[in-house]
């Protein structure tokens, strides 16, 4: 901002002030279940390591003669390609001379899968071994393991198959198995996301009911070995969150042009493609937005299919990204001065010039909203509100009147009223925080001043907000509640006012009042403010405009 900075807003008697509650962070920064996508499970990016149960891979690895004539090493536990034995593991026997040991557990490579979060995710993997025992009359195949997890719970589903060829303990002669059984459950999910990275520890996996009917080894409840995975995500997408944040929205001095910056974040730069080949972009080029100070009548969007005419714009500047950024600055010198790049990111950086304007109808504001030759994006469609300070009584035309008030030997000092919002810029109420009703945030209004030596004066200052707006979408001024203290002096504290209850401050409420004759002492005045928001309200950064009115 490039305006001298001014003293605090002032009034003498009746007089109004406007203080804009913008937003330097995010307000809402996730919307209830709206924030996690999914990413995909890179294939041949790591393996599933696990074994069934280490006292199965240790009987049918020490096969002995009692029976009849065992299977020979090597050929007692064999792999269903692609998968290998874990060589970096224990062998469930020692005494088992193959090479290498075929007791011991699995590799099985991944082969795909989605992740939404480490309570929501598959890993599917190829390959598994199969258990030859002819003397006990089995051959059984486990493969295809995958673990799916949900709401943080993991199942286990793979392919099995049995052959029983006489009836052996509580076997049965028969074929039993099937594909994508739910085999396994586990009690104890361990996820975690390094970067790309994610590796998972499955405890406490027992066999399932439909696990015991498809393998009749073991009953349902028996306890299996523990697992492992490792495997690659594919790059996170990236969630584009248009926002934008004013070095000044309120107040502006209404007698003078004040530059204001404006910083924008999030804004997807492949956005907004100039499907129409109109110049100056080049066809089928991202054409950037506009950044622009003007007034706008309420829904100007071209979104909702909103004329020209609804816009009227004082300042503008064209944000605008490689390459399109470079073709228009070569290719179109004379509109080089109104661009501004940005960055892959989504960042931007502009300086727009502001003042009172007797153009057009509508509210002041900063807006952004997709540029010459896209289709309209209301993903992009910005408005951050923008608010003067009452113009000054002096100036031209100005017909003075005068009278002549005779001395008296003791003059009536009539007293005066005046009142100050002190500091300057907007209230920042910060991030908002989830809970179970809504997403809360709180902070406080600019501290308030009053002096009245009026004798038989009274004053009252009262406040009400709009809607909060954040780009295409907005939440009721309802959601704003205050709880106003005098600080300090001789006056009324009004009622508080519950947040996102009733009408909270969209309708007019009492911050303070009182009475003149104070001997000029200073009735200073505060408040807490809070924001009660639905929790459906979606992520990004919300502004409104809280008027204060002082009547005195």
């Amino acid at each position: 901002m490039t305006t001298t900075p001014r003293p605090a807003l002032r009034r003498s008697a009746a007089g109004l002030g406007v203080l804009a509650l913008g937003l330097g962070t995010a307000l809402v920064t996730v919307a209830p279940a709206q924030a996690a996508e999914a990413r995909d499970v890179v294939a041949d990016s790591g393996d599933v390591s696990w074994g069934y149960k280490e006292s199965f891979r240790r009987y049918v690895g020490n096969q002995t003669a009692a029976l009849g004539t065992p299977e020979p090493m090597g050929e007692r536990i064999t792999l269903v390609a692609p998968g290998q034995f874990d060589e970096s593991a224990t062998p469930a026997s020692s005494t088992n001379t193959s090479t290498p040991n075929e007791t011991l557990p699995w590799l099985l490579p991944v082969t795909g899968g989605s992740f939404t979060s480490a309570d929501e995710f598959t890993v599917e993997s190829e390959g598994g071994a199969a258990f030859h025992f002819p003397t006990h009359y089995f051959d059984v195949t486990i493969a295809n393991v995958d673990v799916e997890v949900s709401e943080g719970a993991a199942t286990l589903v793979a392919d099995v198959s049995a052959e029983v060829t006489g009836s052996f303990g509580e076997w049965e002669a028969g074929t039993y198995g099937g594909t994508d059984i739910e085999f396994a459950t586990a009690t104890g999910v361990d996820a975690t996301v390094d970067g790309d990275t994610l590796s998972v520890s499955l405890s406490g996996l027992t066999t399932t009911e439909a696990g015991a009917e498809a393998l009749p080894l073991y009953g349902a409840g028996d306890p299996l070995d523990a697992l492992s995975l490792t495997a690659e995500l594919d790059t996170a997408p990236v969630e584009w969150s248009p926002a934008l944040q004013v070095s000044q929205a309120e107040s502006l001095d209404p007698d003078a042009t004040t530059t204001i910056t404006v910083d924008g974040s999030g804004f997807d730069p492949a956005a907004n493609v100039n499907s129409a080949g109109r110049p100056p972009v080049a066809a089928n080029q991202p054409s950037g937005v506009y950044v622009v100070f003007g007034k706008f009548a309420e829904g100007w969007q071209p979104s909702a299919g909103a004329e020209r005419e609804t816009r009227t714009v004082l300042s503008q500047k064209w944000a605008l990204p490689e390459p399109s950024y470079t073709q228009v600055k070569n290719d179109y010198p004379n509109v080089a001065d109104q661009l501004v790049l940005m960055d892959a990111d989504g960042t931007f950086t502009a300086e727009l010039e502001a003042g009172l304007s007797e153009d057009g109808s509508g509210s002041y504001g900063i807006y952004t909203y997709a540029a010459g030759g896209a289709a309209a994006n209301a993903a992009q469609e910005l408005g951050v509100p923008v608010t003067f300070a009452a113009p000054g009584a002096d100036g031209e035309g100005d017909v003075g009147v005068g009278v002549e008030v005779p001395e008296t030997e003791d003059p009536v000092d009539p007293g005066a009223f005046s009142w100050t919002i002190n500091g300057t810029g907007a209230v920042s109420l910060g991030t908002a925080v989830e809970t179970e009703a809504a997403f809360t945030a709180a902070g406080a209004l600019h501290q308030v001043t009053v002096e009245d030596t009026r004798p038989g004066g009274s004053w009252a200052i009262t406040g009400s907000t709009t809607d909060f707006v954040g780009g295409a979408s907005s939440f009721a001024g309802s959601a704003l509640g205050w709880t106003p203290a005098v600080t300090s002096g001789d006056a009324q504290a009004g009622a508080p006012v519950a947040a996102g209850s009733g009408a909270g401050l969209s309708e007019t409420a009492t911050l303070a009042s009182g009475t003149g004759e104070t001997d000029a002492e200073t009735v200073a005045v505060d408040a807490d403010l809070e924001l009660s928001i639905p929790l459906d309200t979606p992520a990004g950064d919300y502004s409104g405009v809280l008027t204060l009115t002082a009547v005195g």
